[in-house]
């Protein structure tokens, strides 16, 4: 069955359906990656006067004051978290919702003063991330994405199949060779490209439906969430970790987004919260070096530190570590670690730093090489397809002579259908547009079957 020439064109007409959706969304989102990765590098090497200062004889001044001298700059504006560094030449940050805007807010400690700020709402880094997440249309976006995401999948599984060497020839020659002209070239430079990045592709698809909200938000990460509540006294009704993120920009480990925040106890009467100088003294105690301190959210509030990958805080997953401490009695309510997150929790943490280029140089130029490398499949695929397409035509691979044959293919996408329900919907979706497009209107049908 597998081996007929009409299964071949039932894999190769699925191959294209889920290739005309997904190509839109694959360039995409390779482009937004290649911004989140150079963003940050850039934004540092525009703004070092802001991000860097001179370190001084001078001993630098508390936090507290350095927060001081942000709540005068910066009257009736919420401070909302602060960014601790392990280099002295570091400028302190802060984050500071001003009007709406989140900015980054830059404190010489050594001279005491206010460097400048930086607009975090609408940095390119948020507009891209924004874009990868949700193509900037909220829940709406997000479903097709997770169905573009769903349908990669299936096309990663055509793609190989349709590759596979045939009789006489070996692996190594069917995934190097690139020859002749015209559409034979694009086909193989399409099919080259193809199966050198699959399994890089289809580990970027998972990881990236995990962040997805039906099957990522609703299955796997309600799953692979970490159960804060068994370490902590209180935890809130209302607030969870999610809460802690800005908007369009997730810095809080994947794990822990759907885990509810905990409480800090009861303060006794005329009890003051400590201050972020001792917060920052306990962390660094056990163990923080470079870390988020996001500060209380109302009286029942408490002090977290994070150091995670998501947050590029760190590079080393195996250092990712979110603590609570009570704001009035600085003690630790909650003490989350790597070896506290799941198995799939833990290969996102180290996921999230490989995907985002956090492992050095080399680590940086593969990912450049692999977001050029998708967008040039996609273009390979639309050119080989554009060549081949009768005049006249906008038509999709043709039919199985047998159209019994074109069932056979349900045992690739039946898998697909079952793991991931959006899926199911964009295949849906396809089948019926297909029947309307051969049964119902004859001069589409010309347009549509080659």
């Amino acid at each position: 069955m597998f081996g007929t020439k009409d299964f071949y064109r039932s894999v190769w007409r699925w191959h294209f359906f889920a290739g005309l959706y997904v190509v839109p969304f694959l360039v995409m989102l390779a482009l937004t990656g290649l911004v989140m990765i150079f963003d940050p590098i850039i934004e540092r090497a525009l703004h070092a006067d802001l991000y860097k200062v001179e370190q001084t004889s001078a001993t630098p001044i508390s936090y507290e004051a350095q927060y001081q001298l942000v709540a005068q700059q910066y009257p009736d504006s919420a401070i909302t978290r602060l960014y601790v560094s392990d280099e002295a030449n570091d400028a302190t940050r802060f984050q500071v919702n001003v009007a709406g805007d989140n900015r980054s807010v830059f404190v010489d400690p050594y001279q005491a003063k206010v460097l400048g700020d930086i607009s975090i709402s609408d940095s390119w880094y948020v507009w891209a991330d924004d874009t990868h997440g949700t193509f900037m249309l909220g829940l709406t976006g997000d479903w097709l994405i997770e169905i573009a995401t769903s349908f990669t999948i299936l096309l990663i599984l055509t793609g190989v199949f349709m590759w596979w060497p045939k009789a006489g020839e070996s692996a190594w020659q069917a995934a190097t060779r690139i020859r002749g002209k015209g559409r034979n070239l694009w086909r193989d430079l399409h099919s080259v490209i193809g199966i050198w990045v699959a399994v890089i592709l289809l580990f970027f698809s998972i990881s990236g439906l995990a962040w997805a909200s039906i099957w990522g938000g609703k299955m796997l990460q309600a799953w692979s969430t970490f159960p804060v509540e068994q370490s902590a006294k209180n935890v809130s009704s209302t607030l969870t970790h999610e809460d802690l993120n800005l908007k369009g920009l997730k810095q809080i480990p994947w794990n822990l987004e759907q885990a509810p925040l905990p409480e800090s106890t009861t303060p006794i009467f005329g009890q003051r919260s400590i201050t972020l100088d001792r917060v920052v003294d306990d962390a660094q105690a056990i163990g923080f070096t470079r870390f988020q301190l996001h500060f209380p959210k109302g009286d029942t509030g408490v002090f977290t530190t994070t150091a995670s990958t998501m947050g590029r805080d760190i590079n080393n997953a195996l250092d990712d570590r979110t603590v609570h401490f009570d704001r009035y009695s600085g003690t630790v309510i909650a003490d989350v670690g790597f070896m506290d997150y799941n198995w799939f929790a833990q290969s996102m943490a180290f996921g999230i730093a490989l995907h985002m280029g956090q492992f050095g140089v080399w680590n940086l130029i593969a990912c450049v090489l692999f977001c050029l490398a998708v967008i040039l499949l996609c273009v390979s695929g639309v050119v080989m397809w554009w060549k081949r397409r009768p005049a006249q035509a906008l038509a999709a691979p043709p039919l199985p002579k047998n159209l019994k044959r074109w069932q056979h293919a349900v045992w690739l996408l039946l898998p697909i259908s079952l793991l991931f329900p959006m899926a199911t919907l964009g295949i849906l979706m396809i089948v019926l547009l297909d029947l309307l497009a051969y049964l119902v209107a004859p001069k589409l049908r010309y347009l549509w079957t080659a």
